[in-house]
């Protein structure tokens, strides 16, 4: 199953020589003026160095830039998600739970920290936590990423087993992106198991417009011939899978005869 998406803020590129520290001239610039500490700049650049070691999974170096951040800007909320983000990758989950709350408290409208609240409770098995997270989240006016939170929402409602919700979930994360074409195989497996399998075969057609066939959409075409029994088109889509997939846990399931 595809991983939640998390959404951190200021994911740039860095140069090699990227300065540690911020400073800004005072506005009557000039010989003998002395430089002025930004400590907001400080923090930022703090804040970037961190997310690229993070990147690289340096998490040592991670975390001594989001202490210095927090030295500079002690009531970013930001600072605090990333922060929590970071204890969320090393498994220390009580610490990254009281990292959003804090980061919550300081800016209870930043959609950003819902998604990624959510995609951590989701990760617990707290799912209607979870839930109440992703939605509040999709609620804030100013939010541009809504259908990766649905994405995730969508997500986190299969594994919890609500198929209804999912579905509904990752129809609306496609209407809000339509780019994310990968979602019909999601849409097509949940709605061969709920036997609509004219809206499955939709969406993989939908899928097949857009992307080469992979084992897991192969894997939805036979699935979805073994439930319409239709013996040539199951046995046209297997050959492709262990052809050009052999390796893949789609083809162990069909020689398995795993089908749901």
């Amino acid at each position: 199953m595809r991983q939640p998406i998390v959404i951190l803020s200021l994911i740039l590129l860095l140069s090699a020589c990227v300065s540690t520290e911020t400073t800004v001239t005072t506005k009557n610039g000039g010989a003998g003026n002395k430089m002025a500490f930004d400590p907001q700049g400080a923090a930022d650049t703090r804040v970037k160095l961190a997310l690229l070691y993070l990147q690289k999974n340096n998490m040592e170096q991670a975390k001594q830039n989001l202490e210095k951040a927090l030295e500079y800007q002690p009531k970013d909320a930001n600072i605090y998600r990333i922060f929590a983000y970071y204890y969320q990758r090393v498994n220390e989950n009580n610490k990254a739970e009281e990292l959003y709350e804090k980061s919550l408290s300081i800016d209870n409208k930043n959609p950003d920290t819902y998604n990624n609240y959510g995609t951590f409770l989701c990760g617990l098995g707290r799912y209607e936590e979870a839930d109440r997270a992703f939605l509040t989240a999709v609620k804030q006016a100013t939010y541009t990423a809504v259908a990766n939170t649905y994405e995730n929402a969508g997500v986190c409602a299969e594994k919890a087993g609500l198929a209804e919700k999912a579905l509904f979930y990752y129809q609306y994360a496609l209407s809000h992106n339509p780019n994310k074409y990968y979602l019909n195989l999601s849409l097509a497996k949940l709605n061969i198991s709920k036997k609509d399998y004219k809206t499955a075969r939709l969406n993989l057609f939908n899928y097949q417009k857009n992307n080469k066939a992979s084992a897991e959409s192969l894997w939805q075409w036979i699935r979805l011939s073994y439930a319409t029994e239709k013996n040539a088109s199951l046995n046209k889509y297997a050959g492709t899978l262990l052809e050009q997939f052999p390796e893949s846990q789609q083809a162990l399931d069909y020689l398995n005869h795993e089908y749901y």
